[in-house]
Formats: structure tokens, C-alpha cells, sequence
């Protein structure tokens, strides 16, 4: 960020995640949450995620507070819950006029879990994981300081280690899809989060940043970013009637 852009006002964002099992919205700027909800919905965010933007909304009203843009979670992670956020996320930044941005859910895993480490070593690596079923995850790797080491990638896990470097530096693994680490790379230290839940929080302080470099998504061609494609199955005991 410029000395220019650091002089600039705080913008009010409105930010929404459902790209994984947990629904969320947050009102604030930077690292400073006005108001939040969050909603353990496992697939229910069509239900869930238009009233908790409707709260929110409400609160800003009730504040006299105006909006200066709209952030989601970009993915990746469920394509349901993707294709809702996102659907809701644009319909509101055209209608209220605002810019849109999109933040890694990857990145905002990174940025929220890095906030609650009272210590961690310089030389540290932090691997947020999206469990992207049996034994695939969506991972990357930061530094120390939130910066990407790696793109954004789906993963199968196996016996072998992802990193080479694993036991010679601290590695932070997180989400709903570290948990299938436990036992896997016997002999090795590492340390395991599978309980941490992403939160619209954590995305503020990235989506400021964003908006002060002027980094908003184009409303008609952007799309979350889903790293696979969708394959629609029936379950096996699905009885088709005739």
C-alpha cells in the first residue's frame, strides 16, 4: 500500500461468506467489526444468508451508517453455497451501486487464524484447508505474514508430506479439512485446527486493503472461484420412481 492510499478513509463493507459450512455476515472496516451473525446453516444458506444480510442492513440504518462496498468470500469451497453468496453479493452491489470485492476463502482462513496466534516464528507457514471430500482438501500456504506463498489448489492428501521442509518449521493446518492430518504423517510435528471456522470477520481487514488499491471485481463477468467443476450425482439409494 502507498503513503497515499494509507491516508485514505476507512470504508463501511458489508462482507458475506456461506462457501463452506458455515454461513456468516459482518458489517465494519479494516479490523474493526461493528456487527456480525454467523449461522451453522450445513447447506441451508439459501435459508439462512438474505436475513442475516437483512439484519445487517438494519443495523446500519439504525446507526445512520452508508455503505461504501460489498465483499464475499470468493471460494473456494461449497459450489452451492458459492453460487448463493455471490448471486446475493452482486444483486447488492448493483442495486446499493457499490463495488464489489472478492477475498480468497483460503486467504481469509489465513488472515483470521494469523489474528488469534498470540506467537508464531517468523520462519512459521500457515495452510488453510477446505475439506473438499474423502481425502481431497483445498489448501495453499502463507508466510508468517499473510503473504501467499502458493495459489489456491485442491489436494489429495496421501502418506507422504505436502512440503518438504515439514519438521524443519512450524506448519499451522486449519479448517474442516486439516482433521484428516491427524495420524497421516506419523514422525512428523506439526500442529492441527480442524475446529477453526471461517468467519466474514476475518475478510475486512483484506477487503479494506482492496478497496483502497481500487481492486473490485467486474459485476457482469466475475464468478467465485471454484477450482473444480461442479459434477452433479444421485445417491445410490436414490429409487427412481417410473
Amino acid at each position: 500500500m502507498t503513503p497515499e492510499q494509507d491516508t485514505l478513509p476507512l470504508p463501511l463493507i458489508l462482507a458475506l461468506d456461506s462457501s463452506t459450512a458455515t454461513a456468516s455476515v459482518a458489517l465494519g472496516t479494516n479490523e474493526k467489526t461493528l456487527y456480525h451473525l454467523t449461522s451453522d446453516s450445513h447447506g441451508e444458506h439459501a435459508a439462512h444468508l438474505a436475513p442475516m444480510v437483512d439484519q445487517a442492513l438494519e443495523h446500519l440504518r439504525s446507526e445512520g451508517l452508508s455503505l461504501d462496498a460489498i465483499a464475499i468470500a470468493a471460494g473456494p469451497g461449497s459450489y452451492t453455497g458459492l453460487r448463493i453468496a455471490s448471486s446475493l453479493a452482486k444483486g447488492l452491489a448493483m442495486g446499493f451501486g457499490l463495488p464489489l470485492v472478492a477475498i480468497s476463502t483460503l486467504e481469509l482462513m489465513a488472515s483470521g487464524y494469523r489474528a488469534q496466534l498470540n506467537e508464531i516464528a517468523p520462519e512459521s507457514r500457515l495452510c488453510p484447508m477446505i475439506d473438499a471430500r474423502r481425502m481431497e482438501v483445498y489448501t495453499t500456504t502463507f508466510d508468517s505474514s499473510l503473504g501467499r506463498l502458493e495459489a489456491d489448489r485442491p489436494v489429495v492428501l496421501e502418506g507422504t508430506p505436502l512440503y518438504a521442509d515439514l519438521g524443519e518449521r512450524p506448519y499451522y493446518f486449519f479448517g474442516s479439512g486439516a482433521a484428516k492430518l491427524e495420524g497421516l504423517w506419523p514422525g512428523y510435528s506439526y500442529s492441527i485446527a480442524s475446529d477453526f471456522v471461517p468467519k466474514a470477520q476475518y475478510m475486512l481487514p483484506l477487503a479494506t486493503e482492496a478497496y483502497r488499491r481500487g481492486d473490485f471485481v467486474d459485476l457482469a463477468y466475475w464468478n467465485p472461484s471454484y477450482l473444480k467443476e461442479y459434477v452433479a450425482t444421485i445417491a445410490k439409494n436414490k429409487v427412481l420412481g417410473r
